[in-house]
């Protein structure tokens, strides 16, 4: 699965649980840690880092069950038909449902070590692949929901663990 894919599922699922939180107002990164290198944060700049840029990160439900379409698509789905039935759905816990674990907008520490990019070429990579899942539609191309992310390069460069390994799919090893 290719990086885009994997980071609007992420997105997907946070935008499922951060439905009711919508109206949060992002707050700006501090710039004492937008400049930090992501191999230098703590744990407390990852927590002030990804409440800042959550709210920047949710899609609406329908970016939302548009990509869900598109990731069906793939795999002989009919995305319109996805989409409506996923539109249709409520989005409200069950009583017996544990409350879902908080997710963090940047990778584990361990994937970070070694990582020389800056919180702020982070967060523009990211910025780039909410923009491109909620310019996708159902009828958008697989090319276009494989297509890489410019914004992203620099990332690839500057943090190796990142880089994962998807030889030969989408891509391909360059994309966070």
């Amino acid at each position: 699965m290719n990086r885009l894919i994997r980071f609007g599922a992420l997105s997907a699922f946070l935008s499922l649980v951060l439905w009711g939180g919508k109206d949060v107002a992002a707050a700006p990164i501090p710039a004492d840690v937008s400049s930090k290198q992501l191999k230098d944060l703590t744990t407390t700049d990852v927590e002030s880092t990804c409440q800042s840029l959550t709210p920047s990160l949710s899609l609406s439900k329908e970016d939302t069950c548009e990509f869900v379409g598109m990731l069906w698509s793939t795999v002989g789905g009919v995305c319109s038909v996805v989409k409506e039935k996923c539109m249709a759905e409520t989005q409200q816990p069950r009583a017996d449902e544990a409350p879902a674990p908080a997710e963090s907008c940047l990778p584990p520490a361990e994937a970070r070590t070694g990582c020389t990019a800056t919180v702020a070429e982070y967060e523009a990579c990211l910025l780039a692949h909410v923009t491109q899942v909620r310019a996708l539609t159902c009828a958008s191309t697989e090319t276009e929901l494989e297509a890489a992310i410019p914004a992203c390069d620099l990332i690839s460069q500057k943090c190796p663990d990142l880089a994962g390994s998807d030889e030969g799919e989408g891509q391909g090893a360059t994309q966070p």
